[in-house]
């Protein structure tokens, strides 16, 4: 295999073509055997749902008189031990009227399949249109354009879509009344990955940097969020990633300006005060691809849109 063709395979893998499609075969999925889930109050009557081993995104629960809504639904083998979950936190009371799906991606939709049978479905547009081949069930069944307002278990309930950053169908929750936040992939707390664009899903490098500012423009003070993997983070958080943001494209776009090829800007690498970070799924180098592969593909529609 050529080195340009071995390149162009491993971006595809780690953008999400070959691993983060809900529609793939099932021996693609990870190994769930020796996950548990781990809950945490956040704030108000909400609460984190957290997969060991980071096989999954992050679930937010609202839980109170008027049931359960659910953002996010990881993958549906761990259905039964996110339903055990619930019960400590809510007694005697699973029933979940509403799920919410950040966006289209596999570990964050897969458990619709387990859920999406009792519960009524949200998402973006774009992210129905990108789930069709799941089961009629397992589907949004209520989608928006824009933004949709749920008002459940004593408050707002925020669904505010995004332009194209993680994904095209990228939506952030905010529950009005706790303070709390969930921020989708569009953001990933502390050092461990550097993100990811989905750039066959619509996502675009420039437009995540840009939605985190907006997002620490508008987040409230004292606000607790829930990212897509890690930790619960806050608005601190949040501005430590777009700092990583802002330094890490501007290197690549200059580097890449003076003429760079990518495989010298990875030979290059990051500055060292990010040596820390990228021991999780994203790593540096593939990080830089990243960069690099949405810089191009954004320089090819603004050719486009001059012609």
């Amino acid at each position: 295999m050529s080195q340009k063709i071995q390149t162009l395979f491993t971006f595809m893998f780690l953008m999400g073509i070959l691993c983060l499609n809900p529609c793939f075969p099932q021996e693609e999925m990870p190994d769930l055997s020796r996950v548990k889930i781990i809950s945490t109050h956040v704030a108000g009557n909400i609460y984190m749902l957290e997969a060991t081993e980071d096989v999954a995104g992050n679930i937010a629960v609202s839980v109170g008189p008027d049931g359960i809504l659910m953002v996010d639904t990881q993958f549906a083998p761990l259905g039964k031990l996110i339903l055990a979950a619930l019960r400590k936190i809510f007694p005697g009371k699973t029933d979940i009227k509403y799920v919410i799906n950040t966006h289209y991606h596999q570990d964050h939709t897969h458990g619709n399949l387990f859920f999406g049978k009792s519960a009524l479905i949200i998402a973006h547009e774009n992210a129905k249109r990108r789930l069709l081949d799941l089961p009629r069930s397992a589907q949004p069944t209520i989608t928006f354009n824009q933004q949709l307002s749920l008002f459940f278990n004593g408050e707002e309930i925020k669904i505010i879509h995004y332009p194209p950053g993680h994904t095209d169908s990228d939506v952030v929750v905010f529950f009005t009344k706790s303070n709390v936040v969930h921020l989708g992939d569009l953001f990933n707390s502390g050092n461990w990955s550097f993100p990811t664009v989905d750039l066959e899903g619509g996502g675009s490098v420039m437009g995540m940097l840009r939605n985190i500012e907006d997002l620490i423009r508008l987040i409230p003070e004292g606000a607790k969020i829930i990212p897509g993997h890690y930790e619960l983070s806050d608005l601190e958080g949040l501005k430590a990633t777009r700092d990583m943001l802002v330094e890490t494209i501007s290197l690549v776009k200059r580097k890449k300006a003076v003429g760079l090829s990518l495989e010298q800007i990875k030979k290059e690498g990051l500055p060292p005060k990010y040596k820390d970070w990228g021991r999780g799924y994203t790593n540096a180098e593939t990080w830089i691809e990243n960069i690099y592969m949405g810089l191009e593909k954004e320089s090819s529609l603004d050719k486009k849109l001059i012609k």
